[in-house]
């Protein structure tokens, strides 16, 4: 306000100083009013009002330095006509009034108004605009004149009609712009523009921009000016005739044309563009190469940038690029079969700034296959499994790099690759679609508002994006920073939304989250390093382990592990897990290959029997390593407990010892544990299945009773009662073993089991002891399985039984031996029987008997062939045979008529169950014999001779002479040895002689057709006792 009151007073004391005091000059309401003008300052604008409708003379004066700073605009108002003298450029009025620069000036005209912005006082305007209030014949003459005055440093000239109804004439003077060389922008809008020619533009070297916006433009005859074709970059020509783009064939510099209606040109290198519309039509390159045949290329103009569309093209190179007029070009090879990149020398291929070659068929990546400045590489879904030292230093300094899909393999010796995949996963990108789930989730863990604040959008928004590096600067907790991190990370693997993870060839999956991952170059073997990282969970390996792989977690926080029952890792063959928390190491941890676990130093009390089994079952493939945990000693966990004996000695003594019930060792080939199920504490001794021969020396207790389980070994004589320790013996378990007598029981004995040994009885001094403790503390015994003795003599041990039988587990399974009857089922009026009934019973026993003999007498025959039959009592049915010695058991006596029964009497009599050696002149006469020397020799030779008796036997002359001979040859022998068989056909023996019919009548035969024909010919043949013995030795030596 101070600076106003100055400016006031200063301003007309100048004023009547420059024109005398009989000028008019006063100060109302802060205006300043003359004669010919009004000057008011407000609001940092300066208002010049001329009130004179005539130029008389320029008596505007200096107004004080103190007002400088508070001056932004300058307005001129109060001009009539077009052609008055107070039409000046800004830079006038600034000399006038002292002041060195302005932001904007303007001057109002009845039919126009002109601006200038950026105004100094030694050049003039940075832009100049002329804008029209409505249409007058005058304002073309103005604007000429206007240019022409401003100061030739303008930079910017702008021409707009207000009125969009209607185009009205704009003629421009050729010499417009003389002196103009720094101007860099012309624009026209809405006008019908006349009187442009190739000198208008002469020597506009700077000129970049000349715009016709909605303009009529009849004459392009100026677009030959030789100096507009070198410096123009872009041009709008939205007018309503057609454009002929060959008009701008010499446009050297040209890069854009904005154009509605043309006639293309096909070697144009300058980019057509549509007004209002980012993408522009790409014709041809400044290298001389065309888009590539089957490719689209658009070009960016928001961006600045030409892009070549080559995806899904079926191509398998990549062709010749072209180079854009301006910005920087970016190639889309995505989806085609292309197995290796160019090298960077390919026409057009080293200029590209963005790459991608994602879904190809890529195996490698090298320095001169890659552009020279990339910002940008996608190479996802490719077969590319590493990268070259030169590559990764290359790759530093590309801003986005896209690789998801790629199996990359690690080894442990390439620490560049490693740093390089390490700090590329620092970079957490979170795809956007899952970005709010995650935080949603981690809400009931932990404030996530501090989380979302580090992420930001990307460009594309395909992810939001943090830095792990400034996350963690910002928690002033590492701890709580890392727990936080491992369960953001926990969060993005169940949801599967990182953004361009890291998949490993071994894993099939990312590296667990703060771990290393390498393959040993020497072993093949896959390593998985997360020692020392503070962990308290088992890390997240999604897919199955195929490859032999080697897990580190030693010195972590993991108390639990947990993995997903479907997840089976067959790859993993080292696991070291010490110095963790650990409390329980479940089954499907393991690997049916694993050979090595390390589980030392943790909080182990036991391994369930399911891993011991596991463990058992594989003794001589995997070592496992169990010092340092704090193991139970309890009998509930006896199965691990005696694999912790076996294989870790020392750790089994520790945990012995640390009960502190015995200082001393458990017996060698025995299983110490303590029972809590007990009121006191019960130190259980289970040497069972050793087939020890004695009971060895028992640890002294400080404290508590024992156990002691003996079952199953090979136990004779009863422990000793010098047996240190034996005394406290509550519970003893001695069964099977091959006990018979018991010396000494302890005196606190409550539970006794000698089931299954060779125990027939217990005698008074046990059986008293044994009441004694059953009366006084409910005893518990076990005495099945023992052979006892059910005799009146020991009545006694029945009565015990019978007695005690609730004390007695499974008393109804006590049985007498032989028998097998229950010992609580018989009275002692069975074992110890009176007189009466013992005489009675004899007398029943004789009369069986003799009604027996009587039987057998009556029906010995039948009886003895129903005996051999079925192989009982072969000692009764035995014969003492005199020619034992001889060759065949029989004879067969047939006519050649018929042969065909000779086969069932083989089949049956030498192939049944009875083996016998039969002959027959079929198979065992020689050729060319004499007949009845055969004969003779064969009756000879055979212990019994059969006659098959059928009518074509009585007709053959041969075969009555086979029946003399075996008659003669039997009638001294003290045996039958003559077996006739009469078939049905013969119904007389009249075709016989008088001693063979006599025979026949006065012995007797076998029918063939009697069904019990077979059995009555097996008991006729010879079966000594011996015979059968002979016939297995004969079959062994076969």
């Amino acid at each position: 306000m101070s600076s106003q009151i100055i400016f006031l007073e200063d301003y007309c004391e100048i004023y009547f100083g420059e024109l005398g005091e009989n000028r008019s000059c006063s100060i109302t309401d802060n205006i300043v009013t003359t004669e010919d003008y009004q000057i008011s300052l407000a609001l940092s604008t300066l208002i010049i009002n001329w009130t004179s409708p005539v130029f008389h003379c320029w008596n505007i004066y200096k107004i004080s330095n103190e007002t400088d700073d508070e001056l932004v605009r300058i307005t001129v108002n109060g001009i009539r006509s077009e052609v008055d003298m107070r039409i000046s450029p800004g830079v006038h009025y600034l000399d006038l009034l002292g002041i060195p620069e302005i932001y904007d000036y303007h001057i109002y005209l009845p039919s126009l108004l002109i601006t200038e912005e950026y105004v100094h006082y030694a050049n003039g305007p940075q832009i100049l605009t002329f804008k029209y209030v409505y249409d007058s014949p005058p304002n073309s003459m103005v604007i000429n004149n206007y240019i022409r005055k401003t100061m030739n440093d303008t930079k910017q000239i702008q021409i707009h009609n207000q009125n969009f109804f209607e185009s009205p004439i704009l003629r421009m003077e050729e010499n417009v712009f003389h002196g103009k060389n720094r101007m860099t922008a012309v624009t026209f809008t809405e006008f019908s523009v006349k009187g442009l020619t190739a000198k208008t533009f002469e020597n506009l070297t700077s000129l970049s921009r000349l715009i016709f916006d909605n303009v009529i433009l009849r004459d392009l005859s100026f677009l030959r000016s030789s100096t507009l074709q070198e410096s123009l970059t872009y041009c709008v020509m939205k007018v309503a005739s057609m454009v002929d783009l060959q008009n701008f064939d010499e446009f050297t510099n040209l890069e854009i044309i904005e154009v509605n209606r043309y006639k293309s040109f096909e070697n144009l290198t300058a980019f057509i563009c549509e007004p209002n519309k980012s993408h522009c039509q790409f014709t041809f390159g400044i290298n001389k190469v065309a888009c590539p045949f089957q490719c689209n290329c658009t070009y960016d103009r928001d961006k600045s940038r030409l892009e070549i569309d080559c995806w899904q093209k079926n191509l398998t190179t990549i062709p010749p690029l072209p180079v854009p007029k301006k910005g920087h070009s970016l190639l889309v090879f995505e989806a085609n079969r292309l197995a290796e990149l160019p090298n960077n020398s390919l026409e057009g291929y080293k200029n590209l700034k963005s790459l991608d070659v994602s879904y190809n068929q890529l195996t490698s990546l090298s320095l001169s296959q890659l552009p020279e400045s990339l910002y940008h590489l996608d190479i996802r879904h490719n077969n590319i499994t590493t990268l070259s030292p030169q590559v990764v230093e290359y790759l530093h300094s590309v801003n986005t790099f896209h690789q998801f899909g790629n199996k990359w393999i690690i080894y442990c010796d390439e620490y560049y690759l490693q740093d390089f995949f390490r700090n590329k996963a620092k970079l957490l990108r979170i795809k956007t679609s899952k970005f709010d789930y995650i935080m949603k989730s981690m809400r009931l863990k932990i404030n996530t508002s501090f989380i979302r604040m580090f992420f930001f959008k990307h460009t594309d928004n395909l992810y939001l994006e943090a830095n792990e590096d400034q996350m963690k600067r910002a928690f002033k907790s590492s701890y709580k920073y890392l727990k936080a991190m491992e369960l953001l990370n926990q969060f993005i693997g169940l949801f599967s939304a990182e953004y361009d993870e890291i998949i490993l060839q071994h894993l099939n999956a990312r590296c667990p989250y703060r771990c290393s991952c390498c393959v040993e170059r020497q072993t093949g073997d896959f390593i998985i390093n997360c020692r020392n990282l503070t962990l308290d969970f088992y890390p997240i390996i999604p897919n199955p382990i195929s490859y032999n792989t080697t897990l580190y977690l030693d010195a972590n926080e993991i108390s639990f592990v947990i993995v997903p029952p479907i997840i089976i890792y067959t790859g993993l063959k080292k696991l070291h897990m010490s110095q963790n928390l650990l409390r329980e190491f479940p089954l499907q941890r393991l690997s049916e290959n694993i050979t090595y676990i390390d589980v030392r130093n943790n909080r182990l009390k036991y391994l369930d029997d399911g891993v011991v089994a596991f463990l058992e079952n594989r003794e001589d493939i995997t070592k496992i390593e169990l010092s340092g945990n704090p193991w139970e000693f309890y009998c509930g966990r006896k199965t691990f407990l005696s694999y912790l004996k076996k294989h870790e000695p020392v750790e089994y003594e520790t945990a012995l010892r640390r009960v502190n019930i015995t200082q001393d060792k458990c017996p060698v080939d025995c299983i110490c544990c303590v029972e809590t199920q007990f009121e006191l504490h019960t130190l259980m001794i289970d040497c069972s299945g050793k087939d020890l021969r004695e009971i060895p020396p028992l640890p002294t207790l400080a404290l508590g009773q024992t156990t002691l389980i003996f079952e199953r070994n090979n136990l004779k004589k009863w422990p000793s009662s010098f047996l240190l320790e034996f005394s406290n013996v509550t519970r003893l378990y001695l069964a099977h073993n091959r006990l018979s007598a018991i010396d000494h029981l302890p005196e606190k004995l409550i539970h006794l089991d000698i089931s299954h040994n060779n125990f027939t009885a217990l005698d008074d001094r046990v059986r008293g002891f044994l009441q004694k403790r059953m009366n006084s503390s409910q005893m518990k015994l076990s005495l099945f399985g023992n052979p006892w003795t059910c005799s009146c003599k020991e009545k006694d041990f029945l009565v015990f039984v019978k007695a005690h039988a609730k004390n007695i587990a499974n008393a109804s399974a006590v049985q007498c031996s032989g028998t097998g009857r229950s010992l609580i089922e018989i009275e002692e009026a069975d074992i110890c029987p009176s007189v009466l009934i013992y005489f009675t019973s004899l007398a029943v026993s004789l009369l069986i008997l003799a009604l027996s003999l009587n039987v057998f007498v009556c029906f010995r025959r039948p009886i003895m062939i129903w005996f051999y039959e079925h192989e009982i009592c072969l000692s009764l049915v035995a014969r003492r045979e005199l020619d034992e010695e001889k060759k065949y058991d029989a004879f067969l006596a047939f006519t050649h008529k018929d042969e065909e029964l000779v086969e069932e009497f083989v089949d049956r009599l030498e192939n049944g169950k009875h083996k016998f050696r039969l002959c027959f002149y079929l198979r065992d006469w020689l050729v060319g014999e004499c007949i009845p020397d055969c004969i003779n020799q064969s009756v000879q030779g055979s212990r019994r001779i059969i006659i098959l008796m059928t009518k074509n036997f009585l007709q053959s002359t041969w075969g009555r002479l086979e029946f003399r001979l075996a008659l003669h040859a039997t009638s001294k022998d003290r045996c039958k040895r003559l077996i006739v068989v009469l078939y049905p056909d013969v119904e007389n023996f009249d075709d016989l002689d008088s001693e063979l019919k006599a025979y026949m009548v006065l012995n007797t035969y076998l029918e063939r057709n009697h069904p019990n024909f077979w059995n009555k010919l097996m008991y006729s043949m010879p079966h000594d006792m011996h015979s059968k013995r002979r016939r297995s030795d004969e079959e062994t030596e076969v």
